[in-house]
């Protein structure tokens, strides 16, 4: 297993994480409905896909909690390079309002202004390269202010998405 890099430059946050697997199995991992909804999302959640993956093409991805609760990320594919590029514009907007209130809350805590905070969709762009344990998955996405990113991050997106990754290794560990 390996660790996930994390950094940031502008508005964005970029994970990089390596995967023992060949390039084609870890992109169709993020391609195929079902082996995505069986590592998409942080430990205990469970996640319903429906994707139409082209460009334009549809982008579906609830996330389902224990205590019921659901988070939608929608939303449609950009860029798709088979095996070397996919661009997910992810909406979140049917997150549940709670979850809202916590990256306003946070987004002001972090010396925002309320009234300046902006949400909307978040390009995500996911690269995949050959290397020496044998595919680099990057992930950069772009949030419409650095404060945004930062309260995302604050509130644990790096951690959802580690989790997610560590899912992976088991759902491609099984396949390799």
């Amino acid at each position: 297993m390996f660790d996930t890099e994390l950094t940031t430059e502008a508005n964005d946050l970029i994970l990089v994480r390596d995967f023992a697997a060949p390039r084609a199995l870890v992109y169709q991992a993020w391609t195929d409905p079902q082996m995505l909804a069986a590592w998409w999302g942080p430990e205990g959640l469970t996640t319903t896909v429906d994707v139409d993956v082209r460009p334009g093409g549809s982008l579906s991805l609830i996330m389902h909690a224990p205590d019921g609760s659901d988070y939608p990320v929608m939303g449609e594919f950009g860029e798709v390079i088979d095996n070397e590029v996919l661009v997910m514009i992810m909406q979140v907007e049917r997150h549940p309002p709670a979850w809202h209130a916590m990256i306003r809350g946070k987004y002001v805590e972090l010396g925002g202004e309320e009234a300046a905070y902006v949400g909307g969709p978040i390009p995500t762009r996911i690269t995949f390269e050959d290397c020496d344990a044998g595919t680099r998955v990057t992930v950069r996405q772009t949030f419409p202010q650095a404060l945004v990113r930062d309260a995302h991050v604050a509130l644990g997106n790096p951690v959802g998405w580690r989790s997610s990754f560590t899912k992976l290794d088991v759902v491609l560990a099984k396949v390799v």
